[in-house]
């Protein structure tokens, strides 16, 4: 779940205050983003929620989510109560890149993914980073902890107001850019009955493996039940949150005019949302649930099988 109202395009100067909330933890997470243009006084909030996450995790993706709405570079002030978030930029993350992602004490860094991306931010815009004192009468910063704890209950009400008649996907893949190859394998769980799917593929991408574990899910069910796709895949949750419904009314072209990448299979995918009630719930790398788990050790199955015919084929 992710809200918000688009940002302005201009170069400016912008204070981000941002705050993360999880509980239990780990357990259902909300973040939340304030921006406050300096120059147009403009205010622009953003929230968002996932079903399984760290408060650590929602701390990094809230000031990811706001840096990543700027269109332009911008000079950002990024006010947090994280520590973690805090001291990890300003004094952890060059380490840990120099490092190959592995701590001091050669563990690997956790978050990984996020911190990752944050790193691409700080080559986007002119960042400052402080720490304020969280619950203190900053009203900006109490702002950000009331979205992200509402973003976060909203999520809990929306699960326990489930109707017990949706269907959870748990899409995984595995794929291997030396060889451009990869499998799929998806779960499906309707009340308390479990199918599983998979398959393999060449040429393609992690990302296309995505769109294809869903789209063949989805193609399986004989009559229109609500849907919801746990997954860890951003390509895959923004798409189907976010750009499908633009792309279809460019005709499946980017705003730079560009053909998009798989068109065919977001085709697809959005006459299975015409048809089906779908909903996207975030997976959390480090605490992923039982079934996305089973199906990632699936994917690696139908790769493991996948290989001895490869290698007969190359022999005959």
């Amino acid at each position: 779940m992710t809200t918000g109202s688009g940002v302005e395009k201009q170069s400016a100067v912008v204070k981000i205050y941002t705050d993360g909330s999880c509980s239990p933890n780990p357990g259902p997470g909300g973040w939340a983003a304030v921006l406050l243009f300096t120059e147009s006084e403009k205010v622009v909030e953003l929230q968002g929620a996932e079903l399984s996450a760290t408060n650590n995790r929602m701390e990094l993706l809230a000031a990811l989510k706001g840096l990543q709405s700027l269109e332009e570079s911008c000079e950002v002030e990024v006010l947090t109560d994280s520590r973690y978030l805090q001291q990890g930029i300003s004094c952890w993350l060059a380490r840990w890149e120099k490092n190959g992602w592995k701590t001091a004490d050669d563990q690997a860094v956790k978050n990984r993914d996020l911190w990752q991306q944050l790193a691409e931010q700080l080559k986007r815009h002119r960042l400052r980073w402080n720490w304020i004192k969280g619950h203190a009468g900053d009203s900006w910063n109490s702002r950000a902890d009331e979205l992200a704890g509402a973003a976060r209950r909203s999520l809990r009400q929306e699960s326990e107001e489930e109707s017990g008649d949706e269907v959870h996907l748990y899409p995984a893949v595995t794929w291997k850019k030396s060889l451009g190859a990869g499998a799929w394998a998806t779960i499906l769980r309707y009340r308390g009955h479990y199918r599983v799917i998979g398959g393999h593929a060449r040429e393609t991408t992690a990302n296309r493996l995505y769109l294809q574990a869903v789209i063949e899910a989805l193609q399986t069910l004989k009559r229109p039940l609500p849907v919801i796709i746990h997954t860890r895949s951003g390509y895959l949750r923004d798409g189907l949150q976010t750009w499908v419904e633009g792309w279809e009314n460019r005709d499946w072209r980017t705003r730079e005019g560009l053909e998009i990448r798989n068109g065919e299979l977001w085709r697809e995918l959005a006459r299975q949302k015409k048809i089906l009630e779908i909903r996207v719930a975030s997976v959390s790398p480090e605490t992923p649930p039982c079934p996305s788990q089973e199906a990632k050790e699936i994917a690696r199955e139908f790769e493991r099988l996948q290989k001895p015919l490869q290698t007969a084929k190359k022999e005959a």
